[in-house]
């Protein structure tokens, strides 16, 4: 875990700021009972090096409740609410705490609980740092009240908040840091200050998964290097027998516990690779035929083995995923590899294994904790499934003389859903993860997804795509808002993986429909440019919209109709 000083955050991010300025900024409202200050220059730190213009505000000192009805455009709140400080304003020392009394100061805890999470309920993202007793010294050989206060006020947090609300276990955090490293008690005693530079660091550290994926920087893929890394030895040196991964070695039992790690995380939406320097069938070999290799070609998306630099390999494993560099991580043995590309790709996540190899796979467990989010999401399951089937569509183009008549031998379904439920999860992923192909590049929460779909103004288009090689699933979303006789697209994406099929334009044509069929005579666009959708820059243009002050203006009535004869469109409307 990275350990930092406050100064040198300071410093760091004098530097970060001007790096950022030119992006829309991510705002963030801290409310809280005890003083944390630090916590602005940590969470700045993390989200800043990402490429996130933060701005975190706090509320005013322990106004917790009466601050939260004042929430206006802010789009992450953290709740910190702490047991210390409340316990400390009693006239009783919490010895003295009566059952009866504890039963009182609990009703009205979760009274204010029942205030504070409903003003909450239309912010994007909202953590809430769970109660903690561990502050308040009490004789373990008691019966501890304050434990199963904080157990119980917890317990009515998680029951009453809405899906945009993450509890956060604060005690593990804890725990991690160390009691005499989390707490500054003269600090306390002197600003209310309780935590130290070490605790928030952990902290943001813990929630910046979450973080990465509603401001649309979480990484996408894992590109390994094989020797020293995914076995112990050197295949051209130590040889197929030579090599170690083994369970039954001790040394081999690490690599092989790495491994493991691999599989599990190709298995969850993470796409996994390799970038080695070596002769390919041998790594080939290793892959097949080795009987401790828990990674199996299945589980590799991308591999890159061959004498060249490994800068030059990450830039074409890359391409070849149509992902940026800043959504790769690297783990590699060689400082020299390494620090090459810390230099050249500094976008890059670069974690060099350890000189002590027991603590690897903690080291790699704690990088892919920080910058991977996990869910159980069918489309993340069936990841490597989806790009080994690109990876056949891409042998198959190389058949045929011009694009037309590759994609008219793909058979590709198009199906255009409107406001449909089942995928909110998965909607609020897309415009959390795509950068290409997205007109705003707005990103969004389940809760705001869910909201628009209840809004009778709004409308929330799914777009799945399918071919013969196989589903590539929900690809694209389009969110429209209706006032009078006009509608406006807000957001317009596609996932990389369907880029290059003219599906954009087939969904296109369906969005007249649909805008004609519910009165409208005029669509209004908008494209917002980033770092990464330049590619998109002229969409507008090209399907004839007209350029306003504000955007783009199509006359319904002179649309012209792309009419793509290789894409079959189904439609279902749920609204």
């Amino acid at each position: 875990m990275e350990k930092l000083k406050y100064t040198d955050l300071l410093r760091a991010n004098a530097g970060l700021r001007s790096k950022v300025a030119n992006q829309h900024p991510y705002k963030v409202k801290v409310l809280n009972n005890v003083t944390c200050n630090q916590l602005n220059a940590v969470l700045s730190y993390y989200l800043m090096r990402q490429g996130v213009n933060v701005q975190v505000a706090f509320g005013n000192y322990d106004n917790v409740i009466q601050d939260s009805f004042e929430i206006n455009d802010e789009d992450l709140v953290i709740v910190q609410y702490d047991l210390l400080n409340i316990i400390n304003k009693l006239d009783t020392y919490v010895e003295e705490l009566t059952e009866e009394s504890l039963i009182e100061l609990e009703e009205n805890l979760k009274n204010e609980l029942s205030i504070l999470l409903p003003n909450l309920k239309k912010v994007p993202c909202v953590i809430f740092n769970a109660f903690s007793d561990k502050s308040i010294s009490i004789n373990q050989f008691r019966v501890n009240r304050l434990r199963t206060l904080a157990k119980h006020l917890n317990d009515f947090v998680t029951a009453q908040k809405e899906k945009n609300t993450y509890l956060v276990d604060c005690d593990d955090i804890l725990i991690k840091v160390g009691y005499d490293r989390a707490f500054d008690w003269k600090l306390f005693n002197l600003s209310k200050t309780l935590y130290t530079i070490d605790y928030w660091n952990a902290y943001v550290q813990t929630i910046l998964p979450l973080l990465l994926k509603v401001t649309g920087h979480i990484k996408k893929a894992i590109i390994f290097d094989c020797d020293n890394t995914l076995w112990s030895g050197i295949l051209g040196e130590d040889g197929f027998d030579g090599i170690q991964m083994s369970l039954q070695s001790k040394v081999g039992s690490i690599f092989h516990q790495v491994q493991q790690m691999a599989v599990w995380l190709s298995k969850h939406g993470v796409l996994v690779g390799l970038c080695s320097k070596n002769n390919p069938e041998d790594v080939e070999n290793v892959l097949k035929n080795h009987p401790d290799m828990v990674i199996k070609p299945e589980h590799i998306v991308v591999s890159e083995v061959n004498w060249n630099d490994k800068a030059s390999n990450l830039k074409t494993i890359a391409e070849e995923l149509n992902i940026g560099l800043d959504s790769i991580v690297f783990v590699d043995d060689s400082s020299f590899e390494v620090n090459l590309i810390r230099q050249q790709l500094p976008q890059v996540e670069c974690l060099q294994v350890p000189e002590n190899v027991d603590v690897y796979p903690q080291q790699l467990a704690d990088v892919i904790n920080r910058v991977f989010f996990f869910t159980e999401n069918k489309a993340d399951l069936d990841k490597t499934r989806q790009y080994k089937q690109q990876a056949e569509r891409n042998r198959s183009k190389r058949q045929f003389s011009d694009m037309e008549s590759y994609l008219s031998s793909l058979g590709i379904t198009v199906q255009f859903d409107i406001d449909r439920p089942e995928d909110v999860v998965r909607v609020a992923q897309l415009t959390q993860k795509t950068n290409q192909f997205n007109l705003c590049t707005n990103r969004y929460t389940e809760t705001q997804i869910e909201n628009m779909m209840a809004d009778d103004t709004k409308h929330c288009c799914s777009i799945r795509v399918k071919d013969k090689f196989g589903d590539l699933g929900l690809t694209g979303v389009a969110i429209l808002t209706r006032e009078d006789h006009q509608m406006e697209i807000n957001d317009f994406l596609l996932s990389c993986r369907v880029i290059g099929r003219n599906v954009e334009l087939a969904v296109m044509d369906q969005l007249v429909k649909y805008a004609e069929s519910e009165g409208c005579d005029k669509i209004k666009g908008k494209y917002i440019p980033t770092l990464k959708n330049k590619q998109v820059s002229d969409f507008y243009d090209r399907l004839g919209f007209d350029p306003t002050g504000d955007g783009y203006l199509l006359d319904v009535s002179q649309y012209k109709f792309n009419d793509i004869k290789y894409i079959n469109i189904t439609k279902n409307d749920n609204g």
